[in-house]
């Protein structure tokens, strides 16, 4: 049951465009290198699926054949989602707000709205995407490029 909803779930057309990635941080990360002005390398670390009439399941971005990094380009506007062995997905960055604690981001791509909120005190991420027949929450790790 749960390859089949996976399966469901990678197959329902979603390219997130944005996908996530996997970047350590170290532990004296400034809010500053999170201020929307450096650009960023993110990464995918753990991922829930939720397709419309079927259970919720988690894994991690391969599994649902999204992209494991994105690269946040802030003087061009754009994310930018790479999977190994496939071809780079970009969308642009359509609203973005730097408050006191996060970068937030914002877009569509497929008909889908995506938000990511970056912490700026550890670069600690969490992407959503939603559709009318599937939605993805992401969460992972940022670090200035």
């Amino acid at each position: 049951m749960k390859i089949q909803i996976r399966n469901n779930l990678a197959s329902s057309g979603l390219a997130v465009g944005l996908g996530c990635a996997a970047a350590l941080l170290s532990g004296g990360v400034s809010a500053a290198r999170f201020d929307g002005a450096n650009n960023l390398v993110c990464a995918a670390m753990d991922v829930v699926g939720c397709a419309n009439g079927q259970s919720c399941v988690d894994g991690q971005a391969r599994d649902f054949e999204l992209p494991e990094f994105i690269f946040v380009d802030f003087a061009n506007k754009l994310v930018r989602g790479t999977e190994e062995g496939r071809q780079q997905e970009v969308s642009p960055i359509r609203h973005l707000d730097v408050t006191e604690e996060q970068v937030i981001l914002q877009g569509v791509e497929n008909h889908r709205g995506w938000s990511v909120a970056i912490d700026r005190q550890n670069g600690r991420m969490t992407l959503t995407s939603a559709g009318g027949d599937v939605g993805f929450m992401i969460f992972g790790a940022c670090t200035a490029l």
